[in-house]
């Protein structure tokens, strides 16, 4: 049977992939009017954005989604005459986009969003009028761009070929779901050790970081630890909310509809999805990524995780 989170993902894949490549298609005309577009590429949107599309864009740049650029990391550009591919932000050549691998000098530049097209019409090459900087260049930033020409200088333009997005798990077939499902199923979880650092935080008090420590080593007073103690009798094991079920941690914390339930109303409340998963080892993990991008926004979930871990265990 199909895992749900990963058939979703997949299935989100599904649409960035159609976004990519059917750019004369209905959705993506409707997409262009709704949100605009921007150097042949889509907009994300402001606040209105709706929740389908905006998890689309995340898995389309790679992050805000468990796993990182899964999407971003298997797709490249193929160019032929580079008049529809991002010079900087395409994964054009080699395996990074220009943009990450040489940062600084994008960070210097003026034409960010030029095209292939544009950057080898004008001359990438010494004393080609590609290249427009803020400012002069430093010695070490010459030394860089020396080294970027270098990698551009085996590149040729095919003026009468398309560019072209490619699928690069079935370069013949294209994107399947299948294989995007295979790619997320296999994909290796995060260790234990990844997991442990989540539960320490500055802002939080100690005892609240002890609380989500034993909960990862399943070291709490659940009725079911307290069996295997020999403290209570198997007939007084059922989940304190009276659902019937065994008195779990990862029932009370995950899968309860009374305890278990907190989660969904956090996500509504901070405007993510996501999925509880099997196991707490993986939920703090996607919980405190399910936002990406910077330090503090990892670190506001990591508290909020922690906070919702204790209260919780409260109710309890």
């Amino acid at each position: 049977m199909w895992k749900l989170k990963e058939f979703n993902l997949a299935l989100l894949g599904k649409w960035c992939w159609r976004m990519l490549v059917d750019r004369g298609g209905f959705w993506f005309r409707v997409l262009v009017a709704r949100y605009g577009e921007e150097a042949e590429r889509l907009e994300v949107g402001g606040r209105s954005v709706s929740f389908w599309w905006r998890e689309i864009a995340k898995i389309r740049d790679g992050n805000g989604v468990e796993g990182g650029g899964w999407f971003d990391e298997r797709v490249a550009r193929r160019v032929g005459n580079g008049s529809n591919t991002l010079f900087c932000y395409d994964r054009w050549i080699r395996d990074v986009p220009l943009f990450r691998r040489f940062d600084r000098l994008f960070g210097l530049a003026l034409n960010k969003l030029s095209t292939v097209s544009d950057m080898f019409t004008r001359g990438w090459e010494v004393g080609g009028d590609a290249w427009r900087w803020r400012r002069p260049l430093w010695g070490w930033e010459e030394e860089m761009l020396g080294e970027c020409r270098l990698l551009l200088n085996t590149f040729v333009v095919h003026t009468d070929v398309f560019d072209r997005w490619q699928w690069l798990p079935n370069i013949g077939g294209g994107y399947t779901m299948c294989d995007a499902y295979q790619i997320l199923t296999f994909q290796v979880a995060p260790s234990i050790t990844v997991t442990d650092e989540l539960v320490w935080h500055k802002h939080i008090p100690l005892k609240v970081s002890i609380l989500a420590w034993r909960l990862l080593r399943d070291r709490l007073p659940t009725k079911t630890n307290l069996l295997r103690h020999v403290i209570v009798h198997s007939e007084a094991i059922r989940c304190a909310a009276g659902c019937g079920l065994d008195e779990t941690a990862h029932h009370l914390f995950l899968h309860c509809e009374f305890f278990g339930g907190l989660w969904q109303h956090i996500r509504n409340w901070v405007g993510i999805s996501g999925v509880d998963l099997f196991t707490i080892h993986d939920h703090f993990y996607q919980f405190t990524n399910s936002i990406g991008g910077s330090t503090k926004r990892r670190s506001f979930m990591q508290m909020l995780c922690l906070l919702c871990v204790h209260s919780l265990e409260r109710k309890k």
